[in-house]
């Protein structure tokens, strides 16, 4: 177990409501500001990244052109980790039109909603924090959740402590990430916990539809005591007591950390003359604090294969 003053704040919905330590107002002239400047003003939302309660959003661009936005969202991005270029440096989620039951693409690129998940569902690959811009909001639906992973840990670990540890079993996910080989050996190599113990305290990396798809795709599918573990995650993620639900406006900038907060969108429909526009953004520590087991981390002169890649 780590000790309470290393876990970061195992938070409810309600502290998120009826408070505002996570909320940071901004001006356009903060688009302006020289790099010292910037660091300086970043420096409370860091803390509240690293410290606090893993959330962050900015507030008050809303009046800065699309191009402006990008480049001081970017910049702030910067501030606080290293950028994953796996999708480039910002990714645009918009519905593609397609949809991820019918093809492997990112839930991300649909109008569906997202489920309660952390992002990526690849091994190598696991941003700390997760940015995410307001370009465009859709004209109905797609509101934004968050829930901690803390309080959904020790929720579970009080009302389903067999499910709990359940979860700490690895399971293979399916790949979608660019990059990566989706053929049978990638997935059957692309298997870890949902729920691990780190350094800071309990973390997750869970999106269910690509576990279930992946189990799938080797053979193994979820038996009734996954599919329980599961349904209790589930259930305490989407608890009301848990999980902060608000909107976003054009010109927020949300930031999260990727490891302690999960996140959902609810399912939208656009307005086809403005469809709906958010820039992601992933962010990487300069050194992980942990990484989870199960799998050995790839080395130099591992084999990679050639078939089944995904770009």
């Amino acid at each position: 177990m780590t000790p309470p003053s290393k876990r970061f704040q195992a938070w409810r919905a309600a502290d998120l409501a009826n408070s505002n330590h996570w909320i940071f107002a901004a001006e356009a002239s903060l688009a302006a500001a020289d790099p010292d400047s910037l660091r300086a003003w970043c420096q409370p939302l860091i803390s509240e990244l690293q410290h606090g309660c893993g959330v962050a959003l900015v507030r008050g661009l809303g009046g800065l052109d699309g191009t402006t936005l990008r480049q001081l969202y970017l910049e702030i991005g910067c501030c606080i980790g290293e950028l994953d270029t796996t999708y480039g440096a910002l990714y645009e989620v918009t519905d593609s039109g397609e949809s991820h039951r019918v093809r492997a693409i990112p839930v991300s690129q649909t109008h569906a909603s997202t489920s309660v998940h952390t992002d990526s569902s690849r091994l190598e690959t696991h941003p700390r924090w997760v940015g995410l811009a307001c370009m465009r909001q859709a004209p109905l639906g797609g509101g934004s959740r968050l829930v901690s992973v803390i309080a959904v840990h020790d929720q579970l670990a009080q009302t389903h402590p067999a499910q709990l540890q359940r979860l700490k079993r690895c399971f293979h996910r399916d790949l979608v990430t660019p990059g990566s080989c989706n053929d049978l050996a990638g997935i059957k190599a692309n298997r870890f916990p949902v729920f691990f113990d780190a350094s800071d305290g309990p973390s997750l990396r869970y999106m269910r539809y690509w576990i279930e798809t992946g189990q799938e795709r080797i053979g193994e599918p979820l038996g009734p005591l996954d599919c329980e573990a599961f349904d209790a995650l589930d259930a305490a993620l989407n608890d009301p007591q848990l999980r902060h639900d608000f909107a976003l406006a054009p010109g927020d900038l949300l930031f999260i950390d990727n490891h302690k907060v999960a996140h959902d969108r609810d399912a939208y429909q656009d307005d086809p003359s403005a469809p709906r526009l958010m820039l992601r953004l992933w962010l990487n520590e300069p050194c992980p604090l942990s990484r989870p087991p199960c799998s050995p981390p790839l080395t130099a002169g591992s084999p990679i294969p050639d078939k089944g890649c995904l770009s």
